[in-house]
């Protein structure tokens, strides 16, 4: 299976796992929740697939890569304890409490979870000592003589030998307690991903003309060569910012990521060739609206005689400048509900307990904010949100209009936080409709332009699908019902060809047997 296929099981293994009835008890025993084995190549994401389930279900993550750890650590240490057995005292051994297992503990206290998942990664790369402990791990959801508590689901992964010399082999006793799901590369999958993550669009564009050329590992005696999903992200990443200073990049610099050396030279050529048609084909330009009506139908027909390797490169390339208008557009929109909602709180807040002291709010804000950050319970753009929101509310609270604010707020009904004058938020959500005309405007341009250029062909059919598939997309809500049918079309044209290739495989897989 690919890995949306695994994040999509984990998600249904933790709802069902999670099930209660109307008893409040599990409706499927703990002994009976098999722990969940990923085992797939390295750096295609199992990690991330964790974050995404455990936010899509709304349960805790606690993630730990076990050859960080010994067998004292894993299963406790040994300490003398004091028992009596029939009226006679006796000196014996017990083991304190597992480090993995207390966090678990401790990470309920801080975060207030109660149900989780338990990620274990590496797990078979443990030392022969840890070994009997895995396997007591799996089957009984227990390290040492402490159990894992009721509602976290473990799940596991790991990588196949051919990845991993220190790989040892699960035999069948420990392979009978888990659900395995083997999962592979999928440049299609992560295709999807990659967009809304805003991979450069040369990366993108390379790897839709070379697939092959996404996944690859050779490990043996003589080399060691490998390029991975993780690879692409992390160059894409360092790309934007070599491009935003002015930094050059050549061959050395793509094998950093890419270590494979004929896929580093293919791409580095490949990436120079795209800078070449930027100019060329006057991306620049056709972006910032610089050229002229006439300008616009000549480059329509120079793009209409290009060769398929143009086509991807310019339909990637407005794509990441369509994505990074409809990122700006939502992070926008996501701070000014968020502004509201704050606003609202700090609205009850002072009109209720902080009547005198409107400054302990922003005082509770910071709290909740650290104990969020060091439990790993926030992303980067929502802290980043945060942050904005309490720079907001502190100019508000502080600033030379602090009296009249205060004073609106304390007249104002709970319906009106947001209609404040002083608020300003009236002339943001004025600012926030315009940004989206605009944008789309710009969309309902390109889109026109890609079909003026190339027809309704595959590039028009990637485009959309592209916007459709960011992150933003249902706040902008972009719609083209004259394309509707020619969109449905390329849809099944699509499943056609992917059914047509899982049964090319099978009989494929037939044919070996």
């Amino acid at each position: 299976m690919n890995i949306r296929e695994a994040k999509e099981e984990i998600v249904r293994t933790v709802r069902a796992y999670t099930a209660k009835d109307s008893r409040g008890s599990y409706r499927i025993a703990p002994v009976r929740q098999r722990p969940v084995l990923l085992i797939g190549p390295p750096g295609i994401g199992k990690t991330a697939i964790m974050e995404q389930a455990a936010d899509e279900c709304q349960v805790g993550l606690l993630a730990y890569t076990i050859t960080h750890h010994t067998r004292q650590s894993a299963v406790g240490l040994p300490q003398l304890v004091t028992k009596i057995f029939d009226k006679m005292e006796c000196t014996m051994t017990e083991y304190t409490m597992s480090e993995i297992v207390g966090s678990v503990y401790e990470y309920q206290e801080r975060t207030g979870y109660r149900e989780g998942i338990l990620f274990i990664d590496e797990i078979n790369c443990v030392s022969e000592t840890l070994a009997p402990t895995m396997l007591q791990f799996l089957q009984y959801k227990t390290f040492g003589n402490h159990k894992v508590p009721k509602g976290w689901i473990i799940v596991a992964a790991g990588n196949p030998q051919e990845y991993n010399r220190s790989v040892r082999e699960l035999d069948m006793a420990a392979l009978d307690r888990v659900r395995m799901l083997k999962v592979e590369a999928d440049f299609s999958v992560w295709k999807d991903y990659a967009q809304q993550q805003g991979i450069h669009p040369s990366v993108l564009s390379y790897l839709e003309l070379h697939p092959e050329h996404f996944y690859q590992v050779t490990l043996t005696r003589e080399k060691q060569e490998f390029v991975t999903a993780r690879g692409w992200e992390d160059l894409s990443v360092l790309l934007f910012e070599y491009e935003r200073q002015k930094f050059s990049v050549d061959r050395s610099f793509m094998e950093e990521f890419l270590r494979v050396p004929k896929i580093a030279s293919d791409f580095a050529s490949y990436y120079q060739l795209c800078r070449t048609y930027q100019g060329v084909y006057r991306m620049k330009e056709l972006l910032e609206d610089r050229l002229t009506d006439e300008e616009k139908e000549t480059l329509k027909i120079q793009l209409g005689e290009t060769a398929g390797e143009v086509r991807c490169v310019f339909v990637r390339h407005l794509l990441s400048a369509a994505s990074e208008r409809m990122t700006s557009y939502g992070r926008y929109y996501r701070y000014h509900e968020r502004v509201k909602e704050v606003l609202a709180q700090f609205s009850a807040y002072v009109k209720g307990e902080g009547k005198d002291n409107p400054e302990g709010y922003l005082e509770r804000r910071a709290h909740a904010l650290q104990i969020r950050r060091e439990n790993d319970l926030i992303k980067s753009w929502e802290e980043r949100t945060e942050l904005d929101v309490d720079e907001r509310l502190k100019h508000l609270v502080f600033g030379s209009g602090r009296v009249k604010f205060l004073e609106e707020l304390a007249e104002c009904s709970a319906a009106d936080e947001t209609n404040l004058p002083s608020a300003g938020l009236l002339e943001e959500q004025k600012k926030l409709e315009e940004q989206k005309e605009k944008l789309m405007n710009f969309l309902n341009q390109m889109t026109d332009f890609l079909e003026g250029a190339f027809g309704k062909d595959l590039e028009l059919s990637d485009w959309i699908h592209g916007i459709k598939n960011h992150r933003d997309s249902r706040l902008i809500a972009f719609k083209r019902p004259d394309l509707e049918s020619f969109l449905d079309q390329k849809e099944q044209e699509a499943r056609l060809r992917k059914k047509i290739e899982q049964m090319e495989d099978l009989y494929e897989t037939g044919d070996c047997r």
